[in-house]
């Protein structure tokens, strides 16, 4: 590079009043001795190696889009702006303006140029000063390689490296690398980010005068650099125009027109969207990538980042201090949109923490993947009846959101109405390692403690997960059950999946999931136009921390999560509330006309009549029937085990056995027997069901299950506590008991403790120690456990 205070005139063009020195007033001699040590630097460094790394800093980062729009720029590591690019890459104009300017015989000669060295010797004795150089591209390259002081000794050294480089590459290489190298000002490095950076544009785009622009630069960066001395910078660029006109290089009209154009004074707006997604790409694509393409579409994103920055002042008033959201393709698994965050500015300590891939609990969330497990286990259909009655696991007693409880719900209705009790039923009878299991083969790999960690609480949100991966595993409901991985960078699209769910499963649990009531239209939102549907569930995290609320449509999978970074719990804070409405207003601006889901073809999905009472097969008993929705071959279904034949005294109507017939008439009758802890429930709040007649005098009795003890819980501890009145530390004893039974006998070590109907308050008051109970029914069937008092 020439020296910094080099003009282009002084090499190319004479002034008035200044004389130009003639290079052949130059002795013969000392040009032979030119030549000649041209020729010994040229055998010198026939074996002088160069380390090529020198001529490859470390890049800058361009993250883009889908469609190649910048999303966001990134340093290098040496904290400077450098975009290489290609040769081809650059407009011609450039690498024209510069060999004219600064090396027109940049094709002949081997590195160094001794006729340019000889002529700059020359102005420089003449001036008393350093005026001119004399270095070729080549050499200018070598010196930006190996930067030193400027002195003859640095010449030199720099004329070996640059018939070394000659050697070595092509002088297209050579004139890539110089264009990449050149400095332009500040930390801007090369013509790449030169061109980004000024001009707003890819160096391909070049106009003559911003080609000339940076033909200059490179001369002086401070001097001229056009953000601080525009004036100097638009003076140095128009007298090489005017020069390269004079020589024929370019018209006296191209000329005029490019020096009508101002040279930019401040730097064009560098890109930065969806910030928190370009690091993430950035993170996966490794160090060292100069340009990483990305899944991101940049009209969903921006559409995705104006509704939640609109949502944020509307969660800030209600104490919720931070929003993210995330859109999937459900068939590629793309990214099409993320805004982890409205606030990567405004929010000095969290704004840039991406609130789509932190961990956080995801409440009911997670319920669909366990109701579609059970249907491919054959153990649930849309219409099984589950129970939704108070219930204890080893001292975990599980409550609806609601604290109401409904006895026996439909399981397509508790899923709709995100029932706790029966979900925890649910999984205590698939078993918390096999779903743990399942989510993690679908990708919640942030649950990453055993089973036993979690327990029963995993389906209420007893894990963590993130709002990426939950998003994602929706996505595998929207894909008939198949599992893909998440696709940020361009071309990471998986071609085959991991089957999760059966289709009809899948299919199943969309439906249901379907007719959840959406927040934009509560009812009929089937006959309205352009809307899209939508199956969707919300999810609420322990301790009021985290609302969620993720769905899927035809043409996107989307999910979104409020709350603070910091986990502060927010009074009153709910997915369906705070998170649902954000969820369908991206799916209106995203879908603007609408969307129907396509109905999956060829699934073994069929229609059964089952009896009203159990959801199993119709017995004779069985009056009532409802028709249900099973995958055949699948969904297992047993006789009905409510419903059954009874023998009773024809007179009286109560209960025989095979050991009291005698001397009776008797009759068969349809019982009903309903599960002994429904039975318990249904007394406890008065509710009347239809219970089998008692036994007969002097009959044993029917045969069946017996009472089951429920409190007091061997899994429990029961401690006495000092200072304490006796008689406010007594145990409860309750017992689920069949609803034939009509009285209860308690017995403590052996000794009657107490007696009553089923669903009377009882009381034990504990002593230390021990101790066994036993309850026992009015038909002789008994249960007993043995509990600890300290």
């Amino acid at each position: 590079m020439s020296d910094p205070t080099a003009s282009h005139e002084r090499a190319t063009a004479p002034r008035p009043g200044r004389r130009r020195f003639p290079v052949r007033s130059v002795p013969g001699a000392v040009v032979l001795l030119a030549v000649l040590a041209t020729v010994a630097l040229v055998a010198a460094t026939a074996r002088l190696p160069f380390p090529l790394t020198a001529l490859t800093p470390p890049p800058s980062t361009v993250v883009a889009a889908r469609n190649g729009q910048p999303l966001r720029l990134f340093l290098a590591s040496d904290e400077s702006w450098r975009f290489p690019v290609r040769l081809s890459g650059v407009a011609p104009i450039l690498p024209q303006l510069v060999l004219a300017a600064e090396d027109r015989h940049f094709r002949r000669h081997p590195g160094v140029n001794p006729l340019a060295l000889l002529r700059a010797a020359a102005a420089n004795l003449r001036a008393g000063r350093v005026v001119s150089g004399g270095s070729t591209i080549t050499m200018q390259l070598a010196r930006l390689a190996r930067p030193r002081e400027r002195s003859l000794a640095a010449k030199y050294d720099e004329a070996l490296a640059a018939l070394a480089l000659e050697r070595r590459l092509s002088k297209d290489a050579i004139l890539e690398r110089y264009l990449n190298m050149a400095p332009y000002g500040g930390n801007i490095v090369g013509v790449g980010a030169a061109s980004m950076l000024y001009f707003g544009k890819t160096p391909d785009r070049l106009s003559l005068a911003e080609a000339a622009l940076l033909t200059v630069l490179p001369r002086s960066p401070l001097r001229l650099d056009p953000i601080r001395h525009p004036e100097a910078a638009q003076a140095a660029r128009d007298r090489l125009l005017a020069g390269l006109a004079r020589r024929g290089v370019i018209t006296p009209e191209a000329a005029r027109e490019a020096s009508g154009t101002p040279v930019p004074r401040v730097l064009a707006r560098q890109p930065f969207t969806a910030p928190h997604f370009c690091q993430m790409a950035r993170g996966l694509a490794g160090s060292g990538a100069t340009r990483i393409d990305t899944t991101l579409d940049p009209a969903a994103q921006k559409t995705a980042t104006d509704i939640l920055r609109s949502r944020a002042r509307w969660l800030a008033g209600q104490g919720i201090g931070s929003v993210a959201a995330v859109v999937l393709d459900p068939g590629t698994r793309e990214v099409r949109a993320m805004v982890g965050g409205t606030g990567w500015f405004g929010d000095a300590r969290s704004g840039q923490i991406n609130g789509a891939v932190i961990r956080r609990s995801p409440g009911s969330a997670l319920k669909p993947f366990l109701y579609a497990m059970a249907m491919d286990q054959g153990t649930l259909f849309p219409q099984s009846l589950l129970l939704d009655i108070p219930t204890g696991f080893a001292g975990y007693s599980p409550k609806n959101y609601d604290g109401l409880y409904r006895g026996r719900v439909n399981a397509d209705q508790a899923l709709i109405a995100s029932l706790n009790v029966p979900a925890v039923r649910l999984l205590a009878e698939i078993g918390p390692d096999p779903f743990l299991q399942l989510l993690r083969r679908g990708g919640l790999a942030t649950l990453d403690r055993p089973a036993a960690h979690y327990g029963l609480s995993l389906i209420l949100g007893g894990g963590e997960v993130t709002l990426l991966d939950l998003t994602n595993l929706y996505a595998d409901l929207a894909a008939g059950g198949l599992h893909r991985p998440v696709a940020i960078l361009a071309g990471g699209a998986s071609g085959r999946g991991e089957r999760l769910f059966s289709a009809e499963a899948a299919s199943l649990v969309t439906e249901i999931l379907t007719r959840v009531e959406r927040p934009d239209l509560p009812t009929s939102w089937e006959r309205a136009l352009a809307v899209p549907a939508v199956a969707w569930k919300t999810g609420t995290s322990f301790g009021h921390r985290d609302a969620w609320a993720v769905g899927f449509s035809a043409g996107h999978v989307i999910g979104v999560w409020v709350g603070n970074m910091d986990a502060t719990p927010i009074a009153g804070i709910s997915g369906a509330v705070h998170a649902g409405p954000i969820l369908f207003e991206l799916f209106r601006a995203l879908e603007p006309h609408g969307s129907r889901s396509t109905a999956a073809t060829g699934l073994n999905i069929g229609d059964i009549e089952v009896c009203a009472e159990s959801r199993q097969l119709p017995g004779p008993g069985c009056t009532r029937r409802v028709t249900a929705t099973i995958i055949p071959g699948r969904t297992r279904l047993g006789p009905c085990p409510v419903h059954r034949q009874m023998l009773v005294d024809a007179a009286t109507g109560e209960g025989l056995t095979a050991d009291c017939l005698a001397g009776r008439e008797a009759a068969t009758v349809a019982v009903a027997d309903y599960p002994a802890e429904l039975v318990s429930w249904w007394r406890s709040v008065g509710i009347p069901f239809e219970s089998p007649p008692p036994p007969a005098p002097g009959c044993l009795g029917t045969a069946g299950d017996g009472p089951r003890i429920v409190s007091p819980s061997p899994a429990t501890g029961y401690a006495i506590r000092p200072g304490i009145p006796p008689e406010f530390q007594q145990i409860a004893l309750s017992a689920d008991a069949p609803a034939a039974v009509r009285r209860l006998s308690w017995y403590v070590d052996g000794q009657l403790a107490a007696q009553g109907a089923p669903g009377e308050r009882l009381f034990w008051q504990p002593t230390p120690g021990a101790h066994r109970l036993v309850v026992a029914d009015d038909q002789g069937r008994s249960h007993a456990v043995t509990v600890r008092v300290e």
